[in-house]
């Protein structure tokens, strides 16, 4: 398997192992230790603050949610990605008190890839914007 394909495999099997199954503890298999998430004005450190704070949170939040990937580059060990995200909100989440609102969200991510694995990421997603309107 060529580094493309394998870091193509490895991209999507992070959104359909890791985010849509919900495999958080096979982190190690997506993630290099030490690997940053960048995500607005907040960084995750993998593990304990994207798999214990973001992740968990976020699926204990929307139980059904599921991501797919609309588009895919991958350049050597650099990769970008726009995916769409959709669940039902039931359980409270950042200040919204579940009531089965549909999420229907979008994003795109920058990857900074290493032996065959994520080193590090540039979030940006419509999910605070989705948020905010369900505040009102």
């Amino acid at each position: 398997m060529t580094e493309r394909q394998t870091n193509k495999r490895l991209l999507r099997d992070l959104i359909d192992v890791f985010w849509n199954q919900g495999a958080l503890d096979r982190h190690a298999e997506f993630f290099v230790p030490g690997a940053v998430v960048h995500s607005g004005l907040i960084d995750y450190a993998v593990p304990d603050g994207l798999v214990g704070g973001y992740a968990q949170g976020l699926m204990a939040a929307f139980p059904d949610l599921h991501h797919t990937i609309d588009h895919q580059l991958i350049d050597g060990d650099r990769a970008a990605m726009r995916y769409h995200g959709t669940g039902t909100l039931q359980n409270d989440y950042r200040g919204l008190t579940a009531s089965g609102q549909k999420l229907d969200y979008h994003g795109n991510v920058i990857f900074r890839l290493s032996r065959g694995r994520i080193a590090e990421v540039w979030s940006n997603s419509s999910l605070a914007d989705w948020v905010a309107a369900q505040k009102g």
